[in-house]
């Protein structure tokens, strides 16, 4: 029998031509060549991530501008509110001839009061609002739930707010101290502020807030003087609490700085706080804001009657 052998010739490979095995995949798949053009699509150029690198960068600093244009309008409030009070606290004397809060007969001579508007009668009249040694140890001047009528010298430092808000000489603040007890609140029995917590009134001896620079001397404020605070029950424990006061650093020293000296521990306007994070020393002996840190570690006493 004669086998005949059959040879199948194919082209020498040349530019532009593979052979049939190159061309397959593993199952017959045609693969393809990556495009170069196709890739370079694919990404962005240098130029296009510093444009949108550019963009990102504008869109963060007007953020960061805006919340302290908000910031600066809050302290900006926050000072007018404390300027209003002492207009408040000039007219009512002026009229009634009293301080507001220690008015004995309060209750008949304000309009629309009642006997829910006269302080006790032991501490009535003697010009001081609620003890008059009240920074001797910064205790809570405020009972919560606070009662109606009057039972301690304390609570005058919740009729003054009632009374200046039923003379009609302030605002912010309810008559709810004229009628019922009730809980303790900024915004109600008490004025809360635009930078955060609220106001409360009392009368300093001399001895300087907690925490202060000079704390435990007799340099501190006299007289009538309002604490900007977190709670209306703070007290000498709860105004160094870490993180729980209402003003950063930077935000007190903008408020003294705009009223007084910027020096927390001298002035019209003193600093309470944290001691390490609200203060920080400024290389030639004495104690400035630390205005870097960004914890609500400061708190402010204004000197209202000098």
């Amino acid at each position: 029998m004669i086998q005949r052998v059959y040879f199948i010739l194919f082209p020498t490979p040349s530019a532009g031509f593979h052979p049939p095995a190159t061309r397959q995949g593993n199952f017959g798949m045609m693969q393809k060549r990556p495009d170069a053009r196709s890739s370079a699509r694919a990404g962005f150029t240098l130029v296009e991530l510093a444009i949108v690198l550019t963009i990102v960068g504008l869109l963060i600093a007007g953020v960061l501008e805006g919340q302290q244009l908000i910031q600066n309008q809050r302290v900006t409030s926050t000072i007018a509110q404390i300027k209003a009070y002492e207009a408040a606290i000039t007219t009512f004397q002026d009229k009634y001839g009293q301080m507001p809060g220690d008015m004995a007969n309060a209750g008949s001579r304000i309009t629309n009061c009642n006997a829910n508007c006269n302080p006790v009668a032991a501490g009535a009249g003697n010009d001081f609002v609620g003890r008059r040694d009240w920074t001797s140890d910064w205790a809570s001047q405020t009972s919560d739930p606070y009662t109606v009528p009057a039972s301690s010298e304390a609570d005058e430092t919740t009729l003054f707010w009632l009374h200046l808000n039923m003379a009609e000489l302030i605002s912010g603040v309810t008559d709810i101290a004229l009628e019922t007890g009730g809980k303790a609140e900024f915004g109600e029995a008490y004025p809360k502020t635009p930078v955060g917590g609220g106001f409360l009134i009392g009368n300093g001896d001399g001895h300087n807030p907690p925490g202060n620079p000079d704390a435990g001397t007799t340099t501190g404020p006299q007289n009538l003087i309002l604490a900007l605070v977190s709670t209306p029950t703070a007290d000498a424990t709860s105004m160094v609490v870490p993180n729980a006061q209402p003003l950063k650093p930077g935000e007190a020293q903008r408020i003294d700085e705009r009223i007084d000296d910027s020096r927390p521990q001298s002035g019209i306007v003193y600093a309470f706080g944290v001691q390490d994070s609200c203060f920080v020393d400024d290389g030639a002996g004495s104690r400035i804001y630390a205005a870097s840190i960004n914890s609500r570690d400061c708190g402010l006493v204004f000197k209202l009657i000098r």
